[in-house]
């Protein structure tokens, strides 16, 4: 400890005398790696005065501080041989030495929680809520955009220089050759009806992610892990999943089946039930399974089932999309989330979703950075397009938002018996728009 007072009047000598030192990591100092009472009122001081642009002396620093020893110590700061260390260095010492206390604190009261039985996941948010503030890396507040230039321009070159799609595989060659595959930090909105297969596409794009060998992982809060290993072995067999279901399998199914099963326990797939709808568990559990496993590609099905604070459930919805945006950003994987449309969708004409059909919309399209409404106008009765030509197994998957893709409609083929999505043999020239 003393070692370290001895170093605060070192830093403190320093800034006094250079203030161009001042300036320069200012954004790196705060008062609170000054563990001594007096070196930290002299140093707010200090900054209070630097940021001003004001001149700085003893008398100046005697009148805004009450104390009778304050002479005495800034004379000490004055004094130490502060010449002899770089202020770069001083300021990461004793930024070490204060996050070493308050981790100890920190491991204190953590331990205390544990021992009077306060609820596990308020005590894990307790403990990241601290080790967020522990770990906080104070930099420069000024981006350096010759940095930023550098990555974007590698970036550049590294797309241009790769034969293969950059982003992760969506299975799907349309979707593919539109979005250039899901991108680190997106988050992805999946609308749909009730029917209309939205779970069924979400876990499509997991399993292709998974096969090429890309960690995924399902938040599912409406179907058990049983139901949705069904669809996908129904997906991959093309056995019709009733017959799975009801355990009424030819032997030729059968054994379709046993090769589906095969393959699936192969590829990089978890599926968490969510027992706890809280966001706060979401969020945790995201974190542990990108931390364990690696995972790159997540699903949270549904949007709405998750319970976020808020005084009321628009407000609830907010937050969830706001927070699985930032954690994407935080963890640089990307997240696709499921969400319900309103009732109102019913009453259009041809029941044709917009992005004003997402229910609790408003949040929900400012946090996303893509929009697909999944439509299957067989679904309403609707048996033959424009042209005359048959709607039967046709899905349009609506890109109603594309933060850089821009918007457009592709079309899919949907096999319900196996709950299947699958491109069209003729997709490109059944292409039916895009904007930019």
């Amino acid at each position: 400890m003393k070692d370290n007072i001895e170093m605060e009047k070192r830093l403190i000598g320093k800034v006094m005398s250079n203030p161009k030192d001042y300036y320069d990591c200012h954004s790196l100092i705060s008062e609170e790696i000054f563990s001594d009472p007096l070196n930290r009122k002299i140093y707010k001081v200090i900054s209070q005065k630097l940021d001003k642009g004001d001149m700085l002396d003893m008398i100046v620093i005697s009148s805004a501080i009450k104390d009778p020893l304050v002479d005495f110590r800034v004379a000490e700061c004055m004094s130490s041989d502060h010449y002899a260390y770089i202020t770069k260095n001083m300021v990461l010492y004793l930024s070490q030495e204060d996050k070493k206390v308050k981790l100890k604190k920190l491991a204190e009261i953590t331990s205390k929680k544990i021992d009077n039985g306060d609820d596990l996941f308020n005590i894990i948010d307790f403990v990241d809520e601290g080790m967020k503030s522990i770990s906080d890396i104070r930099g420069s507040d000024i981006p350096d955009i010759k940095v930023q230039l550098k990555v974007l321009h590698d970036d550049i070159q590294r797309r241009m220089s790769s034969d293969k799609m950059i982003g992760l595989p969506t299975g799907f060659q349309s979707v593919d050759r539109f979005t250039g595959g899901w991108q680190e930090t997106d988050f992805i909105v999946i609308g749909g009806a009730s029917s209309m297969g939205k779970t069924s596409l979400g876990l499509a794009f997991c399993y292709n992610c998974a096969k090429v060998g890309v960690p995924t992982a399902v938040f599912s809060y409406e179907m058990g892990d049983t139901q949705l290993l069904q669809r996908l072995v129904s997906l991959e067999s093309e056995v019709n999943n009733r017959y799975i279901m009801k355990g009424t399998l030819q032997d030729n199914e059968l054994s379709r089946v046993d090769k589906a099963i095969g393959k699936l326990e192969n590829v990089s797939l978890f599926i968490d039930e969510c027992k706890d709808s809280s966001l706060r568990y979401l969020l945790n559990k995201i974190r542990q399974y990108v931390i364990t496993k690696d995972v790159k590609f997540v699903l949270v099905d549904y949007l709405q089932l998750v319970k976020g604070a808020g005084t009321s459930r628009e407000q609830e919805v907010a937050l969830v999309a706001r927070e699985l945006k930032n954690i994407a950003k935080e963890l640089n994987i990307t997240i696709i989330a499921l969400s319900q449309l309103s009732r109102a969708v019913e009453r259009k004409e041809g029941c044709r979703p917009s992005l004003s059909d997402l229910r609790e919309s408003g949040e929900i399209e400012q946090a996303s950075d893509i929009v697909m409404l999944v439509y299957r106008p067989e679904y309403y009765g609707i048996m033959a397009d424009d042209s005359g030509n048959s709607t039967e197994g046709l899905v349009d998957l609506i890109f109603a938002k594309g933060r850089n893709i821009g918007t457009g409609t592709l079309p899919l083929r949907f096999k319900k018996e196996y709950t299947k999505f699958i491109d069209p043999q003729d997709y490109t020239e059944k292409f039916i728009s895009v904007k930019p």
